[in-house]
């Protein structure tokens, strides 16, 4: 409820409580809970995100990244513009003082005793000091500048965000790059694998123990081989192209790709829930929003009360440029002038109304930002779990699937088992290890987006950004990429 205070000639009303519209927040993470971490154990999440080997290959990539990124370009300019636009509404606080000039030369003429015509001229000079001050007895000037402020605020947070976006993407294709290249591995494999069976089913059939349905049936499965591979080797130079983008780079698709996956720690602390509403920036946002808005509703009340404005005049005139600051040539004059709304047709009332209204829409947008933001901690925590599980599952099928595999070969070459035993084993086992190379990608896109989802705070990630001013524009050039292509 607003009250105007007359005496400090202010108006005020209290900043709304918005944090308790939010439901009860847990203490802990549900799904944190579920994972039994020995709490004993834990150590610091900066040190337990991933290996410090994987952090020193970004590094230089996200560097890169803040510094090149057009769409960080993009927030950096507009916070500028709102840093032009708080220093516009700051300095309607202070008074405004302007110079001006002006010379004039009249011609007048006139007639005289004898009938002939007169010219007279006659010079005015003048040069004249103007003071403004509008006094600021309501507030309304001020919340305006406060509400600009939280703007500016707002657009910090923007830019910290767009940051913390550009790096976390940096780390996801860099990933996923990996992923492709370990994808373009199994099929090279497969291929290779393929080729030594079409082989030895060629001599099989030459030695008129094949079949030639045999021999078609391996050589089908090469020529779809060789398909996979041309459509890998195409997808991870898709992937370091998408890559490049992030960097600001042009998309030649000439990174060099990692070989190998980094190794993460499982038992880690995320902190509590209540961390989230001071370490992420859209929640960060969202609640300089509701300080913002309500700033505009102190300023629509306060423009329903008398304005009062002083303006002081000095000025110089006379008909000699020379004399023009003589002490006899000045005017000054000081006046005030105070404005009381009347009437507006209801206009100011629905102003009110208008920014209270925007004031509760912030404060139930801030709930659904922190809401979101805990769901997707949670789902992240629980990808924790649940992942893991599933790698653990999947590397002993791999392993079972590649012991197969072995067999059936061995057993083919014998003539103990038809081929398509053996094509059915390789199947199984290039299939076994793909979807390992996918989950245990899942696993490392899961951490990196519960990084993102914590709001950036207390990871590895953080010191790499802009920590060394010399990493940048690493020339990776990947010959063994250009291979394949030229292969192709």
């Amino acid at each position: 409820m607003s009250i105007i205070a007359v005496q400090g000639c202010v108006i005020s009303t209290d900043l709304p409580d918005y944090k308790a519209t939010l439901p009860k927040v847990a203490d802990q993470w549900s799904s944190h809970e579920k994972s039994h971490v020995n709490k004993n154990a834990v150590v610091a999440v900066s040190q337990t995100w991933f290996t410090p080997d994987f952090h020193q290959q970004v590094s230089k990539f996200i560097v890169e990244g803040i510094r090149n990124n057009p769409e960080l370009k993009s927030a950096r300019a507009r916070l500028e513009q709102q840093i032009a636009q708080y220093d516009v509404s700051e300095s309607a606080l202070f008074p405004s003082i302007d110079l001006s000039g002006d010379a004039s030369r009249t011609k007048s003429s006139s007639k005289g005793l004898n009938g002939e015509r007169i010219k007279n001229y006659e010079n005015s000079f003048k040069a004249e000091a103007r003071i403004s001050w509008e006094i600021d007895v309501w507030g309304r000037l001020e919340a305006e500048s406060q509400a600009s402020y939280s703007a500016l605020l707002q657009r910090q947070s923007d830019v910290e965000f767009a940051e913390l976006s550009v790096a976390t993407r940096i780390v996801l294709q860099w990933i996923e790059v990996i992923a492709l290249e370990q994808q373009l591995d199994i099929a090279r494999q497969e291929k290779s694998n393929l080729i030594e069976v079409v082989e030895r089913t060629r001599d099989r059939y030459q030695q008129g123990i094949g079949s030639i349905l045999d021999l078609r049936l391996v050589e089908t499965d090469l020529a779809n081989a060789d398909a996979t591979l041309t459509s890998k080797v195409n997808e991870r130079s898709q992937a370091i192209r998408k890559l490049e983008l992030i960097l600001g780079r042009y998309p030649s698709g000439n990174i060099k790709s990692a070989k190998e996956f980094p190794k993460i720690v499982t038992d880690f602390s995320a902190g509590i829930p209540s961390d989230l509403l001071v370490n992420r920036p859209d929640l960060l946002v969202a609640e300089q929003k509701i300080i913002a808005a309500h700033h505009n509703l102190n300023a629509s009340e306060a423009n329903r009360l008398p304005r009062l404005s002083l303006t002081q005049s000095t000025s110089y005139q006379n008909r000699k440029l020379s004399d023009i600051f003589d002490p006899y040539s000045l005017v000054a004059s000081i006046a005030g002038n105070i404005i009381q709304p009347i009437y507006d047709g209801g206009q100011r009332r629905a102003v009110i109304a208008q920014n209270k209204a925007i004031e509760d829409e912030t404060i139930a947008e801030y709930v659904n930002t922190a809401l979101k933001a805990f769901d997707e901690v949670e789902n992240y925590l629980g990808n924790e779990i649940h992942l893991k599980k599933q790698e653990e599952e999947l590397s002993r099928a791999a392993l079972m699937a590649e012991q197969g595999q072995n067999l059936s070969r061995e057993k083919y070459y014998s003539g103990l088992i038809p081929i398509l035993d053996l094509l059915q084993a390789q199947q199984r086992f290039f299939v076994s290890k793909s979807r390992l190379i996918n989950v245990q990608k899942q696993r490392l896109l899961s951490r990196v987006n519960l990084y993102l989802a914590l709001g950036g705070h207390n990871s590895p990630l953080q010191k790499s950004v802009l920590s060394d001013p010399e990493l940048a524009n690493p020339e990776l050039a990947d010959p063994e990429m250009a291979e394949d292509n030229r292969n192709l």
